[in-house]
């Protein structure tokens, strides 16, 4: 209801959800059905974050669920997936998302993200 209440008074909506199991790269049952009824409930995008990896991304009923972005800045360097990560640069002209492009990022040794090659 929340989400249904918020659409009316915006052009754009973004969710933003914190869950996920750490370092799992799929995302959990929950993670799934929650941003999958966001968007039935009105979001344009669901941002998902907590498993510190990068977790896929998908269409679903003309919204856009980013499940995890990863890390952008952490002190984790104890693995390469942890040492990524993911920006969304979204373009909205007309009040609606013209178009969505994901960017890959690296955090580098000072912990600094930087756009990934």
């Amino acid at each position: 209801e929340n989400i249904k209440d918020a659409k009316e008074k915006v052009d754009v909506l973004i969710v933003s959800l914190h869950s996920g199991e750490e370092y799992v790269k799929e995302p959990t049952e929950f993670q799934t059905s929650f941003a999958r009824a966001a968007i039935d409930s009105g979001a344009d995008i669901v941002v998902g974050h907590h498993s510190h990896v990068v977790q896929k991304n998908e269409m679903y009923n003309n919204g856009y669920i980013f499940y995890g972005l990863g890390n952008f800045v952490f002190d984790q360097n104890f693995s390469k997936e942890t040492m990524q990560g993911q920006i969304v640069k979204v373009i909205i002209e007309n009040k609606k998302i013209k178009e969505i492009i994901p960017i890959n990022i690296k955090i580098n040794e000072f912990f600094q993200p930087e756009l990934a090659e």
